[in-house]
């Protein structure tokens, strides 16, 4: 009997195609968000992960609080003196300065302006130059220390076609008015920033960027950065005579870094899913109105059922497992194209900003989720028109026109 509610159920959700499209219209379009922006999300979180992994758990990054990238005269300042104070704190093992600043790039006639990046003026035992992101040369060779004149340009510069033309190998470019040897390209890293950006040494960016003393930030390594940064945090305050919680200053771990990211990323996917949930709100009371509707329509149909045995229950049954369908219908379609649309994204995105700029994810507890979910939203639309069918009367259900 229960295969036979459930095919008859079947039967007359498959009757009326465009009322049920309409109906499921809601709940397609609340699925497709959460499925879409979730995978997105995912992807997003795990790009993210991977980036702070290339670059190490054991950084510790310090930078003044009140500044992005460079406004010398804003406070909190990191200088060389900071540097000495930050070496010396128990447990850090190596520390690198960097610049990183908005300059003049000139080539081909046409001047830019663009992020120039400084190499560490010492040689570090560690790979400290990857502090923003792991940098690698597509093509040529990373600057050293030693380099005077000479720099590596992110594959912005090198491949977009900002100065007219392609910068390579071997060309000049003027950087704030100074001539530049172009010794490597860097690999796309997804960062527009980056990508775009124009990696010098220290000296020569101290002299072209009016940065005698500071630094933009201050990467350092340690064994147990949590603990370490603390120390580094409390040696600084103490240095600047300044008290907890109003320093001009910050100091984050990798860890730290990383899970503010996850945060951040977590609270957009609950705000989209609420979003979404707006919808799936409206698409029930859709369901709801289309199952009132079907008990008006087939109540002499529910009269001829009773009347030749069917119980109160297998109305409720039948009522239920036809909303819960439509649902699930809804949820189906959803799913399916929240598919196409993150997958198309992913392929615009790498094809933009290069390949791994972000992968969208599917764990399985988003689709099962996004399909019980659409189901049981269904049903529960469904249940108060199922429990007005299965309350008829035989009789009156008989005679109702």
């Amino acid at each position: 009997m229960d295969a036979d509610i459930a095919i008859l159920a079947a039967r007359n959700v498959a009757k009326g195609k465009k009322r049920a499209f309409l109906t499921i219209l809601g709940i397609f379009i609340g699925i497709v968000a959460v499925v879409a922006l979730v995978s997105l999300g995912q992807g997003l979180q795990r790009t993210i992960n991977e980036q702070f992994e290339k670059v190490g758990a054991d950084k510790i990054l310090i930078q003044a609080k009140q500044v992005g990238f460079g406004d010398a005269d804003a406070p909190g300042q990191l200088t060389k003196r900071d540097i000495d104070i930050i070496s010396n704190a128990h447990g850090v093992n190596q520390v690198a300065g960097f610049l990183f600043r908005a300059g003049s790039v000139e080539f081909n006639n046409v001047q830019r302006t663009l992020y120039v990046m400084s190499v560490p003026e010492k040689p570090a035992e560690i790979d400290l130059s990857n502090a923003f992101h792991t940098m690698d040369a597509d093509e040529g060779r990373l600057l050293t220390h030693n380099d005077r004149q000479k720099a590596v340009i992110g594959t912005s510069v090198a491949h977009n076609r900002q100065f007219r033309k392609n910068a390579g190998i071997g060309n000049k470019i003027l950087v704030n008015g100074e001539s530049f040897e172009i010794v490597g390209i860097l690999k796309r890293i997804g960062d527009p920033g980056m990508d775009g950006s124009v990696v010098i040494a220290e000296e020569d960016a101290r002299r072209l960027l009016n940065a005698s003393l500071e630094y933009t930030m201050v990467v350092a390594q340690a064994g147990q950065p949590e603990i370490v940064a603390e120390r580094i945090e409390k040696v600084l305050r103490r240095d600047r005579n300044q008290k907890e919680g109003k320093e001009d200053f910050s100091v984050q771990s990798s860890t730290d870094l990383i899970e503010t990211f996850n945060k951040v990323l977590l609270i957009i996917q609950v705000v989209f899913a609420g979003i979404a949930a707006i919808s799936l709100l409206v698409a029930g009371t859709g369901i709801m109105n289309t199952m009132y509707t079907a008990v008006l329509e087939r109540t002499q149909e529910i009269g001829v059922m009773k009347a030749i045995g069917a119980k109160n229950s297998h109305i409720l049954v039948l009522f239920l497992i036809e909303s819960g369908l439509l649902g699930l219908t809804g949820g189906i379609l959803g799913v399916v194209t929240g598919f196409a649309i993150s997958k198309g994204v992913e392929v615009a995105a790498n094809s933009a900003f290069g390949a791994g700029t972000i992968t969208a994810i599917y764990p399985p507890y988003l689709i099962i989720g996004a399909l019980a979910f659409s189901a049981i939203i269904g049903m529960i639309s469904g249940t108060l028109p199922a429990l007005q069918a299965a309350k008829l009367k035989p009789v009156e259900a008989l005679r109702y026109e």
